[in-house]
Order: structure tokens, then C-alpha cells, then sequence
């Protein structure tokens, strides 16, 4: 009966045993599972953390080339009010163009510092024409996208 007792035991222990590895076996796919999920979100917040670099410096790069050809026509739509300015009042001009009298007025002012500033009196260089360095002054766009001008 000792014998048949030990036996039982015994094929209790493998049993219980057994059980323990299936679910230690279980357990090992279970976290080896997981350690592959997190290793994919990493990898996913890496590379999402590269595109955004990426989108931001060529964003910047873009804003530089804008900036760049802007600031031309900015230019060139001050000279075009300092040469209406040349032929009608300030008003005149605001109306035409369809910007507030402050604006033209600031661009104005803008053409006379830096002609009194490029040319002042009894400078040696009065007799010469001052050159076209004129700052930029920033014109906001109007509501439908044509920049302020119309035609």
C-alpha cells in the first residue's frame, strides 16, 4: 500500500509538474509576445520622431524660399507706392489699392527716411542719385489672395 501511495504521489508531482511547464511555456510566449509589441511602439515613435524632424526642417527651408521671393514683390509693391505716391495723395492711393491710409502712409514714410537717410544735405554724395535700398514693409494680404493689388 506504501508502494501504490508513492506511485500516486509520484504521478501527482508529474502531473502538477507538467502543468507548471505549460503554463511557465504559456507565460514565456506571453511575454515574449509582448516584448515584440513594445519593440514595434518604440520603433513606430522612433520613426515617427525622424518624419517630424524631417517635415520641420523642410518646412523651414520652405519658409526661407517664401520668405526670399516675397520679400522681392514686397519690394517692388513699395516702389509701385512711392510712384503712385509721385502722381496722387495718400488717400488716392489707399483707395485704389484697397489698403488702409496707415499702410501707405507707413510706406511712405518708409520712402522718405530712406531717402533723407541714403542722401543728406551738403553730403558729398548729394549730387549723386541715392541707390533703390528701400526697407520692406510688410502688406498684409488681402481676404481673396491678391496680396493687396488689383488690377
Amino acid at each position: 500500500m506504501a508502494e501504490r501511495r508513492a506511485t500516486r504521489q509520484l504521478k501527482a508531482r508529474e502531473k502538477a509538474r507538467a502543468r507548471t511547464a505549460e503554463r511557465r511555456q504559456r507565460e514565456q510566449q506571453l511575454e515574449d509576445l509582448a516584448t515584440a509589441w513594445f519593440a514595434a511602439e518604440d520603433e513606430i515613435a522612433d520613426k515617427e520622431s525622424a518624419a517630424e524632424e524631417k517635415i520641420r526642417k523642410y518646412t523651414e527651408k520652405v519658409r526661407r524660399e517664401v520668405n526670399k521671393e516675397t520679400g522681392n514683390l514686397r519690394e517692388q509693391m513699395t516702389d509701385v507706392v512711392g510712384k503712385m505716391l509721385t502722381l496722387t495723395g495718400v488717400r488716392s492711393v489707399a483707395e485704389r489699392l484697397g489698403v488702409a491710409e496707415a499702410l501707405v502712409r507707413e510706406i511712405k514714410a518708409s520712402l522718405d527716411g530712406a531717402t533723407s537717410a541714403s542722401v543728406g544735405p551738403g553730403s558729398p554724395s548729394s549730387a549723386v542719385p541715392p541707390s533703390r535700398s528701400v526697407p520692406v514693409v510688410e502688406i498684409p494680404a488681402a481676404a481673396d489672395g491678391s496680396a493687396g493689388l488689383s488690377s
